[in-house]
């Protein structure tokens, strides 16, 4: 029987600076559905924070960072989902060593 290969990820979210709790809370389920067999080990806000550069009209975003873990596959799938979520402004998913 195969075992799978579950890995460890820290994602840093830059999320759009009218977000609140509530829709932080839809985001991650729906990273947490997109992880698979993975899970979100810890997750914290950084808070709200001036941008170095315009991101169209906005010029602050809140920041979130969270330490994950899943498949490797599954990382193409949840970079896919967060280009598609409209309350992500930019987000950077690195694999830890």
């Amino acid at each position: 029987m195969w075992r799978r290969l579950l890995r460890n990820y820290e994602l840093v979210l830059m999320l759009d600076p009218e977000v609140d709790e509530e829709r932080l809370a839809v985001v991650m389920d729906r990273i947490g559905g997109m992880i698979g067999d993975g899970e979100v080990i810890d997750q914290e806000s950084w808070g709200r924070k001036k941008l170095a550069y315009k991101i169209g009209t906005l010029t602050d975003a809140n920041y979130h960072h969270a330490h994950l873990t899943m498949e490797g596959e599954a990382s193409k799938e949840l970079e896919n989902g967060l280009k598609l979520t409209d309350d992500v402004l930019r987000h950077l998913l690195v694999r830890e060593d």
